[in-house]
């Protein structure tokens, strides 16, 4: 099955699921949601991993209220899937619309695909973040400096694949500034 965007679907007239629940949560017409999604101005930050899951479909743009991000994450010191689950729920109790995971080390795919798994709200990350840790497993080895932007590209994809529903992608990283990441 090719996995299609909310974007694909609105510009062609089709209102999704997805969409008709932004409307009843934003109060908006739902051909309203899809036109704004058709032309950019909308998003749905929904996975279909995530979406099949707890997800409860949200958008962000123009017509929509304000959002509140809450960040969250491990580090290599304090690491445990009992404890990000905590953050997420407090998070998500005192009205956090999305969450980004900003784990740095440890289990990272195992908080993250619990934190997926428990969440009703979107799930971010930054890529780069787990690729200078080890990789999806923890087990590249390489150096920073030998990280490719293919290295890049496969993590994006592993973690999409995973159900993350937003990232944010440090694309402009200098070479002089690797050194300044290396062993957060």
């Amino acid at each position: 099955m090719e996995t299609r965007t909310q974007m694909y679907y609105a510009r062609r007239g089709e209102i999704t699921e997805a969409m008709r629940r932004v409307a009843e949560r934003e109060e908006l017409d739902a051909e309203l949601v899809r036109s704004e999604v058709a032309r950019g101005r909308l998003t749905l930050p929904a996975n279909v991993h995530h979406l099949a899951g707890a997800l409860d479909p949200m958008a962000i743009g123009k017509v929509s209220r304000v959002k509140i991000n809450a960040n969250i994450g491990n580090s290599q010191v304090s690491s445990d899937v009992t404890g990000e689950l905590e953050k997420l729920a407090t998070a998500i109790k005192y009205g956090a619309d999305t969450v980004m995971d900003l784990s740095t080390g440890g289990n990272i795919d195992g908080i993250r695909q619990a934190l997926i798994a428990a969440s009703p709200v979107p799930i971010g990350t930054v890529p780069i973040y787990q690729a200078v840790q080890g990789g999806p497993d923890g087990k590249w080895e390489k150096e920073l400096e030998e990280l490719t932007a293919q290295d890049l590209l496969d993590m994006i994809e592993h973690q999409a694949k995973q159900g993350v529903d937003y990232m944010t992608l440090h694309a402009g990283i200098l070479f002089e500034h690797l050194p300044l990441v290396h062993g957060r």
